[in-house]
């Protein structure tokens, strides 16, 4: 009603028969003979929305192990399961060595096989780990990998 138009506006709308629809509408306000009228589409993507849900549930199962893949395609896949995530950068205020250990936990390395790569101990691993888990927002692993 604000701007008189909509357009490609995302919604769910029950048929007749109390099947939910998810729709893609367009409209705008329009007059006819001096009376207030709106032209609409509506356009059932449905299947498409049903697309989507299966290929993000698929991308969440790749996801939880996500060591056989490179970081590229784990940053790929990251997108397109939250596309309003592209343009924020990946990994925020990380240290040096944080980053080093990130980089070698998504090639799916052990904790013991970054100390022996670093120089450094099991705890001293895991204390980088438990603080670039805590800067970036996860409590896991993959999580940290996505």
């Amino acid at each position: 009603m604000r701007d008189g138009s909509a357009l490609g506006v995302e919604t769910c709308m029950g048929n007749g028969s109390g099947t939910a629809l998810d729709c893609l509408v367009s409209a705008e306000r329009i007059v006819i003979n001096g009376q207030d009228a709106v032209l609409a589409v509506l356009q059932d993507i449905t299947e498409r929305k049903r697309s989507e849900r299966e290929l993000y549930s698929a991308i969440e199962t790749v996801m939880t192990d996500a060591s056989w893949f490179s970081r590229g395609l784990v940053e790929k896949l990251s997108v397109l399961r939250n596309p309003g995530e592209a343009g924020k950068p990946a990994v925020p205020d990380l240290t040096g060595r944080e980053r080093q250990v990130l980089d070698l936990i998504c090639w799916g390395e052990s904790d013991k096989a970054i100390g022996q790569a670093l120089s450094l101990s099991g705890s001293t691993v895991r204390n980088h780990a438990a603080a670039l888990y805590r800067k970036i927002g996860v409590n896991r692993r993959t999580q940290a990998v996505v």
